[in-house]
């Protein structure tokens, strides 16, 4: 019988390939999952002992037996609440940052908000799925999710034709948690290089039959399945079984192929067979698995545990001698038989009392009371005692030192003479190795997400996804429609991140601290750019992207960054507008200033000009008035019958006086007025000669700027 080639490479891989899964089927998969239990036996079973330490399972208070100080257990307690403390927060990005392009900026927009809301609305799925992951990743070493696309629909009539159509119902991408012994994987150097990788399911038989049909469940034995996998081959006990009696179903994901297969054990032939529906670039429905210590040796997880078992185990063995020596450090001694009183003296004796002594010669020949008793040796005991704990401390202390729980990471002085600067620089490099893991745990979780949306992208909708952003309600359609076409892109031009502290438990003090840094460089920068800015508007956007680039690596500043990306675009705009417009010559506009200026003066002169000529013409016509009252008076008080004639007189002595007032009056103004016309178009001749050359400099240095221009293209 031919045997399947395992060596196949990329550039084989295809019709050939595909044709040789076909021809082996059923007992080719046998092959492959046979093999793959055993590559994984010894990790399973390294994995269930490691859960059971974890949770202190199978230990005993007989001191006889191993006692043991559960530091494991504390030690992943503190790692998993470090790790994660919050729902992930999705940044999405466009990966070529464009200042003008505003679909692509709508589409990553649509995308967030699609992504976000998704996951406040599933948390708690979100929050099994991750935390599932992570604690599997802690313990036994490796943790699995994957991404799966469901779509309901129903049939409705079509409103043009009538006839029965589909029409979708609703869309998701739900995220599933894979236990760590429900899932294997074929033979590779890292998760690239993989062949398939399988997902166990139980089923019962309604759901069984519905996917593969009633002939399906032929040879098909259901039992009662266990609540985990025992390696071992082991008897599994009657309290670990579900009632309810399912088979095992394998589904196979095979790269080489581009096919997944439903394979069961016992079968005739595999359950189902289809080609690949998803169609994601690295054809797998999961992530690269959060794996332990993996190597290219072989790609399988190596715990944590097991690279410090022996110090936990060394802890364990000094704890059982600490706890046995402590049974023995008791007050007990032996004494001589026959002398009863110093039986009575421990049994019967209280406070103040004196117990008689028969034979009182003989019991001081045989050297008294220190002659006839001997007390176990306590002061041995404790010293031995003593020495093991602080032997046991140590090993507390190297555990710390090996796996990264060490002290200095809480920032507390390890001597009075050290200072707190150097404290917080061990801190750092103390917390490395979290940092590291805090790192592949975000990873991981963007991976999940980055699947998800190339889901989404590939396979929603468009009405599905603007509803489900609900970005409807704050775009308009003109800028939704655009953003959509780039979405539905083969290719997605986005970047989906899962920032580390988006997940971590939130350090307070540290992320204020990080700000009041960040604040007091901001001042100082902008303090520096004042200037500069000042003299050249066109420096701005170079500016405010060295800003945007320190800002980058500050956590928690992917928000801000939105806004200083709006802000790098509207100085863009601004500095090519400033770029196109022609530059004033200085020297004209000083000038036509400086004539302005002028104008100004003589116009202000002239109505001062006016303003007393006026007064002087009404304080001459007040003393005239006044002048005639009173000749009027004195000749109505001398001749009542003259009046007539002298007020006649009178009248006509003013009519003329204001004539020839306001005869000269006219002449002066007139005089004036002429002066100012010359003035002001001797002003407007000069002012006319300034602006046509400066109009004459501005075309010269306009056409240099374009000879420029030209030479700078030719080169």
């Amino acid at each position: 019988m031919q045997e399947y080639d395992n060596t196949n490479t990329e550039a084989d891989s295809g019709t050939d390939n595909k044709k040789g899964y076909e021809k082996h089927g059923q007992s080719f998969w046998d092959k492959e999952l046979v093999a793959a239990n055993k590559r994984v036996k010894k990790f399973h079973s390294k994995g269930g002992a490691i859960v059971d330490r974890y949770i202190g399972k199978g230990r005993t208070d007989d001191i006889l037996k191993t006692s043991r100080l559960n530091l494991f257990h504390s030690n992943v307690k503190t790692l998993q609440s470090m790790l994660y403390g919050n729902l992930p927060k999705v940044d999405v990005s466009r990966r070529y940052a464009d200042g003008t392009d505003d679909a692509a900026r709508v589409a990553a927009e649509i995308f967030e908000r699609l992504l976000n809301l998704d996951v406040q609305e599933n948390g708690k799925d979100y929050d099994a799925v991750l935390r599932s992951c992570l604690q599997d990743r802690l313990l036994p070493g490796l943790g699995a999710a994957r991404i799966s696309y469901e779509v309901e629909t129903e049939e409705v009539p079509d409103p043009i034709t009538g006839e029965m159509m589909e029409q979708i119902v609703s869309e998701s991408a739900p995220l599933t948690y894979y236990f760590w012994k429900d899932i294997l994987w074929s033979w590779g150097r890292n998760f690239a290089t993989l062949r398939w990788v399988a997902f166990r399911n139980d089923m019962d038989k309604k759901v069984f039959v519905e996917r593969f049909g009633e002939d399906a469940t032929k040879n098909i034995e259901f039992k009662e399945m266990a609540a985990h996998t025992d390696a071992d081959g082991g008897d599994i006990g009657e309290n670990d079984k579900d009632v309810i009696k399912k088979v095992e179903v394998w589904e196979i994901w095979c790269k080489d192929t581009k096919q997944v297969y439903w394979y069961t054990k016992g079968a005739q032939k595999l359950l189902d067979t289809k080609d690949d529906t998803l169609g994601l670039k690295g054809f797998f429905p999961c992530p690269p698995f959060f794996m332990a210590n993996a190597t290219t040796t072989d790609y399988m997880p190596t715990a944590d545990f097991v690279l410090n078992e022996d110090i936990y185990n060394q802890i364990d063995l000094l704890e059982t001698r600490i706890n046995k020596i402590t049974e023995a450090v008791k007050v007990v001694g032996v004494y001589d038989k026959s002398s009863t009183g110093v039986k009575n003296m421990l049994k019967e004796a209280t406070e103040n009392e004196l117990i008689p002594v028969d034979n009182w010669a003989m019991f001081g020949e045989k050297g008294g009371l220190q002659g006839q008793i001997d007390w176990l040796p306590v002061e041995e005991i404790a010293n031995t005692l003593n020495k093991l704990v602080q032997q046991r401390d140590q090993q507390i202390a190297l555990l710390q030192q090996t796996s990264g729980m060490a002290d200095i990471m809480q920032g507390g002085l390890a001597n009075q003479y050290e200072g707190v600067g150097q404290t917080n620089q061990k801190a750092k490099f103390g917390s490395v190795r979290v940092q590291a893991l805090q790192d592949e745990f975000a990873t991981f979780a963007t991976d999940l997400m980055q699947l998800k949306a190339e889901i989404i992208e590939k396979h929603f909708e468009p009405q599905t996804i603007v509803t489900m952003s609900n970005i409807a309600n704050s775009m308009a359609a003109d800028e939704i429609g655009p953003a959509m076409e780039i979405i539905k892109n083969p290719d997605m031009p986005f970047r989906v991140e899962i920032r580390p502290e988006s997940v971590a438990m939130v350090d307070f003090a540290q992320l204020k601290n990080e700000r009041t840094e960040f604040m007091n460089a901001l001042a100082m920068f902008l303090q520096s750019a004042g200037p500069m800015i000042e003299k050249d508007p066109t420096t701005t956007p170079y500016l405010l992207k060295m800003l945007q680039w320190t800002m980058a690596g500050f956590k928690g500043a992917s928000e801000i960054e939105g806004v200083l990306d709006k802000a790098i675009e509207a100085a863009i705009i601004t500095s090519q507008k400033s770029i196109q417009e022609p530059k004033p010559d200085p020297a004209a506009a000083k000038e036509q200033a400086k004539m302005q200026g002028e104008m100004q003066k003589i116009q202000a002169k002239a109505q001062a000009d006016m303003a007393v000529r006026e007064a002087d013409k009404q304080a001459d016509i007040a003393v005239i008035q006044a002048q005639m009252q009173a000749d009027m008076g004195k000749i109505g008080a001398d001749n009542q019958a003259d009046m007539a004639e002298i007020q006649a007189k009178m009248q006509a002595a003013i009519q003329t006086e204001m004539a020839t007032s306001q005869v000269n009056i006219e002449q002066n103004m007139q005089a004036v007025n002429g002066e100012m016309q010359k003035d002001l178009q001797k002003m407007q001749l000069e002012l006319e000669k300034i602006t046509a050359a400066a109009s004459v400099d501005i075309e010269k240095q306009a056409i240099k700027a374009e000879i420029e221009i030209d030479k700078d293209r030719l080169e």
